[in-house]
């Protein structure tokens, strides 16, 4: 009787039978949508069980999106007011590794995500007011409202670890749940405007008043003030939480 030996899959073989689930997944976040936030994500798997994702995020400038979440932070209502008006558009790049614990190999199942991200967003207050008061010669008060328009902008970095589950509905479909995603870092920044007239002592005074009132959420901020211009310094820790639903497409 002749045994033959069973021979060692060759290595096309092996190669085959490893990565016999999808490597690439592009994807959009749709629950960001309706706040004018299109955020991107590319996922590529590593290995079984580990994959690498990239995401890319943008809000076009417009109005502060979610102002009212923050309303409860603000104590002045004039800040909650000249929040309203600033015009904001922001850019984000995040880079997580992706850990799987599920049953299937590839990018699929309840995931541990530990992340960093850069974000840069502009600030524009077209016309930032503030008031000039005071006594004329025969006592009478008065009070003038001046504007000057300030730009700039909030550069930040957090790291933080995301907790979510991915699955695949349909040959080429994908559905991830970024449940929850708490970060935290640090933000630095500035805006700044220049007068279209000189300002005199009384307006200077007046403006620096009105921007150490100002209460951007999350930073700190201090105010410069000249016969020229305004500049308004911003720096502080930074937290965010990271949610969502995408939906993708293998490919």
């Amino acid at each position: 009787m002749q045994v033959k030996a069973q021979q060692p899959d060759s290595q096309p073989q092996q190669q085959a039978r490893l990565a016999d689930y999808d490597m690439n997944v592009a994807k959009i976040n749709l629950l960001a949508l309706p706040f004018r936030d299109i955020s991107l994500q590319y996922e590529r798997a590593v290995s079984r069980k580990i994959s690498l994702a990239v995401g890319f995020r943008m809000i076009p400038k417009g109005r502060f999106p979610m102002l009212n979440a923050f309303e409860s932070y603000i104590d002045d209502e004039a800040t909650f007011e000249e929040l309203q008006n600033i015009r904001l558009s922001n850019q984000a790049f995040t880079v997580e590794p992706r850990f799987y614990f599920g049953r299937h190999d590839g990018p699929r199942g309840f995931y541990i995500a530990p992340y960093g991200r850069y974000s840069t967003y502009g600030l524009d207050f077209n016309e930032f007011e503030y008031t000039i008061e005071g006594e004329d010669e025969a006592g009478n008060y008065y009070a003038e409202t001046h504007t000057i328009a300030l730009n700039g902008r909030i550069n930040g970095f957090t790291g933080g670890v995301l907790f979510g589950s991915q699955w695949r509905i349909g040959r080429w479909v994908y559905l991830d749940w970024w449940i929850l995603g708490p970060a935290y870092g640090a933000a630095s920044g500035k805006l700044s405007g220049s007068s279209s007239m000189p300002l005199d002592p009384e307006a200077q005074s007046a403006l620096a008043d009105e921007l150490e009132n100002l209460e951007i959420p999350m930073v700190d901020t201090e105010a410069h003030v000249d016969s020229k211009g305004a500049r308004l310094d911003m720096k502080g820790p930074w937290a965010g939480i990271r949610t969502g639903l995408a939906i993708g497409v293998r490919f």
